[in-house]
């Protein structure tokens, strides 16, 4: 029962500190009705994961600022995951049935159309994916039900997620708004992080396509740790990504690797 509500406090705790950017201890204990000894345990526990950082007089939130628009992610590092898409389509071979998230680096594995098997089964929510398969493959195409969301561009509903689980999906292609110093993978979305997560348990490989400068910047919602996957498709290979991969036990593969 303690640590349930523990674990409730801590979450409750890490939105609240997200929200306001900075906060105090007395803050903090007033708010969730705690000693201040609580509080600082709690504080050091997420300072620990890398989710806040504690600073002179009190608390920052580490998230990695979002911006307000599909079109802005879009817009972000347009060559480094151009480079991402490139390397994670050496993994596809003729006739797989791939999963694709509706990030916006893991949509550039169609970055270069001719790097593709000619014969692909692809399965997804995201609409950006739905458009370009439609307008520029033959592809077998298999778009994932629900409600639009139009942060994510995608369809992202409980639908979503059950429908994600009929699927016999063999290799499943997913970005990352943040990765944690302990190698937690999170989201910004609540709902993207467990269409992430059922997909994950679903699949039979799994490719994480991020970039590099994400480590240290976890975002809200935690969906899986590095080690779920088969391989961490990167832009550069950093010391951090390095050290972070080996900790993890994952093939980090990148334009110099």
């Amino acid at each position: 029962m303690k640590t349930r509500m523990k674990a409730e406090r801590l979450k409750q705790m890490e939105e609240y500190i997200s929200k306001r950017e900075f906060v105090t201890v007395e803050e903090l204990s007033e708010k969730f009705s705690v000693h201040k000894n609580t509080v600082r345990s709690d504080i050091n526990e997420l300072a620990g994961k890398g989710i806040v950082e504690k600073k002179y007089g009190g608390i920052s939130s580490k998230s990695y600022l979002v911006p307000t628009s599909y079109e802005e992610r879009e817009s972000m590092s347009v060559e480094s995951k151009r480079q991402i898409g490139t390397l994670a389509a050496s993994f596809l071979k003729e006739d797989d049935i791939i999963y694709v998230d509706s990030g916006t680096t893991a949509s550039m594995l169609f970055s270069d159309l001719a790097l593709l098997p000619e014969h692909l089964t692809i399965i997804t929510n995201s609409l950006p994916v739905i458009n370009r398969c439609v307008q520029k493959t033959n592809y077998n195409l298999y778009a994932l039900p629900g409600k639009v969301n139009r942060w994510l561009n995608s369809f992202a509903s409980y639908e979503t997620i059950e429908s994600s689980r009929s699927y016999n999906i063999q290799k499943a292609f997913l970005g990352a708004r943040g990765i944690s110093a302990n190698g937690d993978l999170s989201s910004a979305s609540q709902i993207d992080a467990r269409i992430k997560a059922a997909i994950i348990e679903n699949a039979q490989e799994c490719f994480l396509m991020a970039e590099a400068e994400k480590i240290d910047h976890p975002a809200m919602i935690n969906f899986a740790q590095l080690s779920s996957f088969q391989a961490w498709i990167s832009d550069e290979a950093a010391r951090k990504a390095e050290y972070l991969a080996e900790m993890m036990q994952v093939r980090l593969v990148t334009p110099s690797k």
